[in-house]
């Protein structure tokens, strides 16, 4: 085995014993969890959802993300994995990421109330900025990284995202008919004889008011 890499992989043992130490002695305990995803991201540029941009040279850089639902909290409404293709710009002074988030979901349709399983997707474009000193900012999509970090974590952005990617409305189809108000079968599939008035009085409410005060 080549000298130099067998001195790499010795000095990345050392690491990874240090920071194992460094877990006992200030926590009593060795946290596992956070001890793995370090060890992983030493060899992998980038884990789930979690990029270690200290591995990347200046520049465009576009690879995929993946993670299961369940490990990001999304489990009561989508399945799956969420999956990201993001696109990094790398420059001396921040680091632009532009994502592309696709999930599918586990959705009931509001007017015929059938089950339903839809892909939805989102973009959302995120700014982080090198300083020494972390500023407060109202600006959504700017975020700031110390010199000390190396790591982007974006499971809370690709959390919120998910959400918002959930419409207001949820049809099995632009055009669901729906169900029938008076015996309850689904309109799409088939028709009954029930008939429906349909009315339009406008001053329906004031009517209603004016029958309380009567009253």
């Amino acid at each position: 085995m080549n000298i130099g890499k067998t001195a790499a992989i010795n000095d990345g043992i050392n690491d990874i014993n240090s920071h194992s130490a460094f877990f006992i002695q200030n926590k009593g305990i060795l946290d596992y969890k956070g001890l793995a995803v370090y060890i992983l991201t030493q060899f992998f540029h980038v884990l789930q959802m979690i990029i270690k941009y200290t591995n990347f040279s200046d520049g465009i850089h576009s690879f995929h993300l993946s993670e299961s639902v369940k490990n990001l909290g999304l489990e009561e409404l989508f399945f799956g994995n969420a999956d990201v293709e993001c696109r990094m710009d790398k420059s001396p002074h921040q680091i632009v990421l532009n994502c592309d988030l696709t999930v599918h979901s586990k959705m009931i349709c509001d007017r015929c109330a059938k089950d339903l399983e839809t892909k939805l997707t989102n973009h959302f474009q995120i700014s982080y900025i090198f300083s020494r000193d972390l500023h407060e900012t109202d600006e959504y999509n700017v975020k700031y990284l110390s010199p000390e970090d190396d790591k982007i974590n974006i499971r809370n952005d690709v959390y919120e995202y998910a959400e918002l990617a959930l419409p207001m409305k949820r049809l099995c189809k632009d055009d669901c008919k729906g169900l029938c108000p008076h015996c309850g079968i689904n309109l799409n599939e088939e028709q009954c004889n029930c008939k429906i008035e349909i009315t339009h009085d406008v001053w329906e409410p004031l009517k209603q008011l004016k029958g309380k005060f009567n009253n």
